[in-house]
């Protein structure tokens, strides 16, 4: 069994500003509204610590920042070969803030994340960038082919 990293602590109501400054800090493509940016924090704020399947681990930096965060949500699905529990977890988030990145932060926010989600019970998975592969491959994590996906488009939005 391996020791927690004394960096690592669970993400409480009071980080939801910084989830937020961080989870904007990796977004690419889709504009991030002030909308978005307020029901992310809302939903951030309502849940963590109170919502059993939000999961999120944080390191914390200077002057109450956040130097690193790992987000995830546990799902209820049907029990099968792959999910026997009936349960699956996706990661949503993993970021470090740039001044604070190769000090193991990342690996250190979603290993405890990983433990989490297991102890739960869960199959995990998660969409790795180049950058983030080696890092979940280390952790045990496999490329899965065949993975698609339809999205809804948004309010406003046509296409």
């Amino acid at each position: 069994m391996s020791v927690p990293d004394p960096r690592v602590r669970p993400a409480t109501p009071q980080d939801a500003d910084e989830l937020l400054r961080l989870r904007v800090a990796v977004l690419t493509g889709e504009p991030v509204t002030d909308h978005w940016r307020t029901t992310f924090r809302d939903d951030m704020l309502q849940r963590l610590g109170n919502d059993p399947d939000l999961l999120a681990y944080v390191a914390d930096g200077p002057g109450g920042s956040l130097t690193a965060c790992a987000v995830g949500i546990v799902y209820r699905g049907y029990c099968g070969p792959t999910y026997p529990t009936g349960q699956w977890a996706r990661i949503h988030t993993v970021v470090t803030d740039p001044g604070h990145r190769r000090q193991g932060l990342a690996r250190a926010v979603t290993s405890a994340l990983v433990t989490a989600i297991k102890q739960r019970g869960c199959s995990i998975e998660l969409r790795a960038t180049d950058a983030g592969a080696p890092l979940y491959r280390s952790l045990g994590f496999e490329p899965v082919d065949g993975f698609m996906a339809l999205r809804s488009t948004s309010p406003g939005r046509t296409g």
